[in-house]
């Protein structure tokens, strides 16, 4: 597996006014927008407030904002804001608030009012109002600074959501070159079953770690099956030294989070082919955390992974769980640096999922920048995946390494994909915020087994001695798939970070300098 750093400073490119805003941003189909109570934010048809620049293309909860703990504390501005809102007949059900997230949101929901005529809920057009009522002196600009919208996500793997739609090519138009194939034919296919001969590494005892202890990646996504050929699963509080634990009580408070109109995540498991279809189709993103897992135990055996699900199968991940299980992470480390020795920390988190902003400029912030800039600070490095969209239009949270203070001690590090070869796959995002380059096309990795859809095999033959077939394309009771993207990307790097901690360093300290020493040590190892 292939790792190349860019050697450059990650920064973000430059903006151009009259670049194409859409590029970029993943196209999610009328059902998976109706499913999760989304819209898509198209710059050509956004309804603007006088004087505001159009908008980049994104995708939100059309239900749902973000709501900062100190406007919900301002009678004076939930005045204002009500006032705003009443124009178009919503407000927020303050009922139904959530818990508060790092930087200490609260994601709300949008209702109609009491009174209201027959409206559309939409969040843009909220904050479009609110634009309108600061200019017109109306409303303090601080209301306007601390609701912001909760964006949907999509995971980095060559299929559905998360990559370029089947139609989109690369290349001049009508110029016949092979480049403008489409991305998910040939090469760049969705996932294959495949078989795997050659053994997983041994995996060593826990009593030869240094200091004791293995390096934990915390990988957010879609969850693992409950058992699996390539690796062992555990409570996190049962306190086993297998190679994946998982937290039901974290999934218990995510859950509590969720819409009750929307799909939730009820528990740690990718154990669900099909979602909610009756079509017997494998979902677009199912098995994709045990994918990146296996990828792990290919690269570093003797760590260990902690899976939280934040991902739905068909690889939408909403900001405001996503917001929630960062801060958990964030705040064990910060009580580890602080001496606590109860917490365990994570040594890393993978995050193989983003989105655009909506920022004119591409320029995010908001509650996702800073959980992640409490968990650099901690010492806890973030890996993510670049997206797969052909685009130098950053994704964040990848291109927040371009975001970097003086002061963090560890970094964001974004990782785009490679062929095997070691050429940058075609539809590998790029640009300058992009780190490093880590091979993504045409993996081998573990998938879970109970997968067999309705695509059939081409040629079967019934009547032979013994039952002969042609592939079948999505049976993967080998327990092991091909695929590619840039979400197995990511996990080739922090698989190799978490291998070089236990090469060159003592894990056991948790206070912030020996910490910062481990990943800065880890780093020059890999080659950063």
């Amino acid at each position: 597996m292939k790792l190349v750093f860019t050697g450059k400073t990650p920064s973000l490119p430059d903006p151009d006014p009259r670049r194409d805003r859409s590029v970029g941003m993943p196209s999610l189909s009328e059902r998976l927008l109706e499913r999760h109570r989304a819209r898509v934010l198209n710059p050509s048809e956004a309804p603007l407030a006088t004087g505001s620049v159009t908008p980049g293309g994104t995708v939100y909860r059309y239900n749902r904002v973000m709501l900062c703990h100190r406007l919900l504390g301002d009678d004076e501005q939930l005045a204002d804001l009500d006032a705003a809102m009443s124009v178009q007949g919503l407000q927020v059900n303050r009922e139904r608030l959530g818990t508060e997230v790092s930087p200490r949101f609260h994601r709300a929901d949008l209702t109609l009012g009491a009174r209201a005529t027959p409206s559309t809920v939409d969040a843009w057009r909220v904050l479009q109002s609110l634009h309108g009522a600061v200019d017109g002196g109306r409303c303090s600009p601080d209301v306007l600074g601390r609701m912001r919208l909760e964006h949907v996500l999509v995971g980095s793997a060559l299929q559905g959501a998360g990559s370029l739609r089947a139609t989109d090519r690369v290349g001049a138009p009508g110029s016949g070159s092979p480049e403008t194939m489409d991305y998910l034919d040939g090469a760049y296919a969705g996932r294959l079953p495949v078989d795997l001969v050659l053994p997983m590494p041994q995996r060593r005892p826990l009593s030869s770690m240094p200091g004791g202890r293995r390096p934990v990646v915390a990988v957010l996504d879609t969850g693992v099956p409950r058992s699996h050929p390539a690796f062992e699963v555990s409570e996190r509080q049962e306190d086993a030294d297998t190679f994946v634990t998982v937290d039901s009580r974290l999934q218990d408070a995510l859950c509590a989070e969720g819409d009750p109109e929307s799909p939730s995540i009820d528990d740690p498991w990718d154990e669900d082919p099909g979602g909610d279809t009756l079509t017997g189709e494998v979902a677009s993103h199912f098995g994709h955390g045990t994918f990146i897992a296996g990828i792990i135990r290919q690269v570093a055996p003797d760590a260990q992974v902690r899976a939280i699900r934040v991902m739905h199968n068909d690889g939408v991940v909403y900001e405001n769980e996503c917001l929630e299980a960062l801060a958990t992470l964030a705040a064990e480390a910060e009580r580890a640096r602080e001496g606590d020795e109860t917490a365990h920390p994570v040594d890393m988190v993978c995050l193989s999922f983003g989105y655009a902003d909506e920022d004119p400029r591409d320029r995010a912030s908001g509650g996702l920048k800073a959980v992640i800039d409490r968990l650099t600070a901690a010492g806890v490095p973030v890996v993510c995946a670049a997206g797969n969209f052909a685009s130098t239009r950053p994704f964040y949270p990848a291109a927040f390494s371009a975001g970097a203070q003086p002061n963090q001690p560890v970094p964001v590090l974004s990782v785009g994909a490679l062929n095997p070869n070691g050429s940058v796959a075609m539809f590998s995002n790029g640009g300058p915020w992009v780190t490093c380059f880590a091979t993504g096309a045409s993996m081998v990795s573990a998938y879970p087994t109970n997968a067999a859809g309705t695509r059939t095999p081409q040629w079967a033959n019934p009547n032979a001695e013994r039952y002969r077939e042609s592939l079948d394309p999505d049976d993967f009771a080998s327990g092991y798939a091909v695929w590619s993207g840039t979400s197995f990307a990511a996990p080739v790097l922090a698989g190799r970070l978490a291998a070089a901690m236990i090469e060159e360093t003592d894990l056991a300290g948790q206070d912030l300098p020996s910490v910062t020493h481990r990943v800065q040590t880890a780093l020059k190892k890999v080659g950063a």
